[in-house]
């Protein structure tokens, strides 16, 4: 999946369809291998970590690309 953030597009295999969607749905989403296109960079994700609040209760998610 493509994430391209200056035009808002979710680009899979041979489909493009126009999406806004917020950060917590981007972290929901994002899958380890995609690309995130900006006018300037292409970053590609490596990592996606899960981490527990102190609480116990939620979980924060770590997005990681480079």
């Amino acid at each position: 999946m493509e994430y391209q953030n200056n035009v808002s597009t979710l680009q899979g295999d041979d489909t493009v369809t126009t999406t806004v969607i917020d950060w917590d749905e981007f972290r929901k989403h994002a899958k380890v291998g995609d690309t995130i296109r900006e006018p300037s960079r292409t970053l590609r994700i490596y990592d996606k970590v899960y981490e527990l609040t102190a609480s116990g209760q939620h979980f924060v998610v770590h997005i990681y690309a480079q």
